[in-house]
This record gives C-alpha cells, sequence and structure tokens, in this order.
C-alpha cells in the first residue's frame, strides 16, 4: 500500500520499531512497523510503502528543497553576520541594524522573498518592503480624521452662552438641525471643554437691568477712582444659626454636621467700604430684625469723610436709602442733602445691578469667615464680624472697586470668540 505521508513520531518496542504516520491525503493518522531504525526527516513528506499487516518496506522523501531552504537560511544568517560585524568594527558596540540596500538587492537577486529576508532579520514583510521602495510622502495622522470645524466650534460656543441653561443633548440637536450634519454628544464635551466652557451654579441677574445705562455708569466711575476717595455701603442679612455649608468626607460618603433645625432670630448688617489699600472698612451696624429708613439715616450720620477732597458714595435705590416722603414728614434732609454737608457726593447705582456695587462682593467673605464660626446669638455674631473686619482692614479694598468698574470690560473679553487648536 502506498501513501504520502509524513512521519512525525517513533517508539521503540521489545523487538520491533513502532512509527506514527500523517495520510496527506486523508489527513489521518495512522502507525507502521519496522523489525530496525529507519532513517528519514521529520516531517517533511514522502511516498510511504507498506504491507497490507502494517510492516514497513520503504519510505522516500523529496529533499531538494530542504537543502535550498537550509542554503537561504545559510546565506542569510551569514549576511547578517557580516553586516553586524562591520557595525562593531565602526562603533565598537554590538546593535541589531537595518540592511543596506544594495545587499537587499543582492539578497533578491539570490531569489529570495520580502518574508523570507523578514522571517531572519526578525522584522515584518511590510518593513522589508519599504527598505526596498521607501515611502517620501509625509505620513497621515493615525485615527478617523476630526470632524469639529471652526464653523462647529463657533456656533456651539455662541449658542452655548445664549442659552445658558441648555444640556448638551440640546446643543448636540440644535446643531445636527442646523447644520445638517451627524455629531455625538461626547463629541460636544470634549469641544466645550477645549472651548473652556464649564457648566456651573447660575447667578441670575435681573431682568429689569438696562445695560446701556450700567455700562454708562461705569465709564463715569472709572477716571475718578484715581483721583478721588469712594465710599460704597449696602446691608444683608444674617441668622445666628447658618453653619458652614462645605465640609470634608471620604469619597462616595457625605458630609455630615449637625446645627440647629431653625435660622434663628433675623438681624440686619449695614456695612460700608472705601477704596482704601488698607482699614478700607468705614463704618459697619448689626441691628436685629430689618433696617428701617431711621436706622439707615442714624448709619449715614456716622459716616465721615475720607481726606480732604470730596467723597463719593455709591448706593443702589432701595426704599431705606432714599425715603423721600419719611424724610420730609420727619424734617429731614433728603440723602443728598445729608451727605453734601459732610463734603460727599452720592451716586446711585443703577438699578438691578448688585453686581456694581463693590460691597457685594465683600459680603461673599463676610458670609463665609462668619459662619466658620457657628455664632448663636446676638453678641456670639457681633463678634464673629468684628474678627472679618480686622481681616478685611488688613486687604486693599480698592480691587473690589476697580473689578466692579471693569465688570463689562471683562464680560466682553470673556465673550471674544477665540477658537484654537480644535
Amino acid at each position: 500500500m502506498e501513501y504520502t505521508a509524513k512521519i512525525f513520531q517513533e517508539c521503540k518496542l521489545e523487538n520491533l520499531w513502532k512509527y506514527g504516520f500523517l495520510d496527506l491525503e486523508t489527513s489521518q493518522q495512522d502507525y507502521f512497523y519496522h523489525d530496525k531504525q529507519i532513517s528519514y526527516v521529520p516531517n517533511i513528506a514522502g511516498k510511504l510503502n507498506l504491507t497490507k499487516d502494517n510492516f514497513f518496506q520503504s519510505f522516500e522523501q523529496d529533499l531538494t528543497n530542504l537543502i535550498k531552504e537550509d542554503k537561504k537560511e545559510e546565506i542569510l544568517i551569514n549576511s547578517e553576520k557580516e553586516v553586524d560585524n562591520t557595525v562593531d568594527k565602526i562603533i565598537g558596540k554590538q546593535r541589531k541594524v537595518s540592511i543596506e540596500p544594495h545587499h537587499l538587492q543582492h539578497l533578491r537577486e539570490l531569489g529570495f522573498s520580502h518574508k523570507e529576508i523578514g522571517t531572519v532579520y526578525e522584522r515584518c514583510e511590510r518593513t522589508i518592503y519599504r527598505w526596498f521602495k521607501p515611502n517620501t510622502e509625509p505620513s497621515q495622522k493615525r485615527g478617523i480624521k476630526p470632524t469639529i470645524t471652526d464653523e462647529i466650534a463657533s456656533l456651539v460656543r455662541s449658542y452655548a452662552l445664549e442659552n445658558t441653561t441648555k444640556t448638551q443633548q440640546e446643543i448636540t440637536d440644535y446643531i445636527c438641525k442646523k447644520l445638517s450634519i451627524s455629531i455625538s454628544r461626547p463629541s460636544i464635551t470634549v469641544l466645550l471643554k477645549k472651548l473652556g466652557i464649564t457648566r456651573k451654579k447660575l447667578t441670575y441677574h435681573y431682568n429689569q437691568l438696562d445695560e446701556i445705562k450700567a455700562r454708562k455708569f461705569n465709564e463715569e466711575i472709572k477716571p475718578l477712582l484715581n483721583e478721588l476717595p469712594f465710599i460704597a455701603l449696602d446691608e444683608c442679612s444674617f441668622y445666628p444659626n447658618i453653619d458652614p455649608r462645605f465640609g470634608y468626607s471620604l469619597k462616595g460618603d457625605r458630609a455630615i454636621s449637625q446645627r440647629p433645625s431653625h435660622k434663628g432670630k433675623h438681624y440686619t448688617l449695614l456695612f460700608a467700604i472705601s477704596n482704601l489699600k488698607e482699614n478700607g472698612v468705614v463704618r459697619w451696624k448689626l441691628v436685629e430684625s430689618g433696617a428701617d429708613w431711621k436706622v439707615f439715616y442714624d448709619f449715614l450720620e456716622e459716616i465721615n469723610p475720607i481726606g480732604d477732597k470730596k467723597n463719593i458714595l455709591l448706593m443702589d435705590n432701595a426704599r431705606i436709602h432714599t425715603a423721600f416722603r419719611k424724610r420730609k414728614e420727619a424734617g429731614l434732609p433728603n440723602v443728598k442733602e445729608q451727605m453734601t454737608k459732610k463734603n460727599i457726593e452720592v451716586r446711585f447705582i443703577t438699578p438691578y445691578a448688585p453686581m456694581l456695587n463693590p460691597t457685594e462682593l465683600i459680603f461673599c467673605l463676610l458670609r463665609q469667615q462668619t459662619e466658620k464660626n457657628r455664632p448663636r446669638n446676638h453678641e456670639e455674631m457681633k463678634s464673629a464680624i468684628e474678627k472679618v473686619v480686622e481681616l478685611l482692614n488688613t486687604k486693599d479694598l480698592s480691587k473690589y472697586f476697580w473689578h466692579c468698574a471693569n465688570y463689562f470690560n471683562w464680560k466682553d473679553s470673556k465673550n471674544k470668540l477665540k477658537i484654537t487648536d480644535i
């Protein structure tokens, strides 16, 4: 019986040798026996002749290709050694280098394929191919080409800033509808981050604000800030049982603290500051419940001008600040007449524009520092405020005045379209 087979296993028994072979035509494994060991090259196909009882007769293998492969490998190994020895002589170090073009060409003329050369030199076939035909064109960046253009970025920025309460999905739907393109919500997330737009707690301004008048008011104030002393005043509410609103805890756990269930008695703080670089707190007064026009009148009487120059007093148009009828009935001068006697000019801030009053910025620090002390009554609250006043007197409060005076300039600069590295 004749097979085209590969011998892959041999085993010596007591008086015989047992050999395993693979029939290449049927892909089935079988065995045969012989009384002595035979000579063969493992896993090389050949013609196998057996008797009917599976005893060996002959096995002929074609070793021509094997000899050629051995010669090829020998030539490649010798070539690699020659290259490495040449490099070692030049730089004195052993390192793997690529083959020179003329050497590669010589190997190709001998009949070696790209794959064969790459196998010996531990390079992929594509690398060997590039050695023969180097690419002179500039390589492109890997990955999908970006779909975000300047037009999309500009539209997203303007829409997000004009519609501050829109969600990212709503922005995505708007862009897809407006430009008739497909863009994912995660792409909008990345784009907003690049544009410097983040989601944060809203600060509400009044609808009645006349921005033109507010801008005009600021332009009138700016040139005077370097020439004359300024005083700004306002009032805010305080409750003794208000505790800190932020605290530390482990990640995933709530930050828990304790405080009374009710706010406690209501207090009103009247506060006046100046644009001095130190000792900027002019006057302050803590009164129980709400302050009326009479309390405010007495508070203004306690304010004295700074230096010999005319002072400018900034305040809003709250009813207790003006109270024309109440003052007239009581035979008292109006606010402007009251302060003119002290060489202080009163300038009312544009209505519904608290962001132009420097005292509003001070109240943020006042509340924060007062809450840390956890006051529970009038005396404790007054003591806590005194500590904050001492802190404020060490600071340069003129920066708060300049911040308010440049509010719209800062706002305009933020709203300028700057798209880079999109």
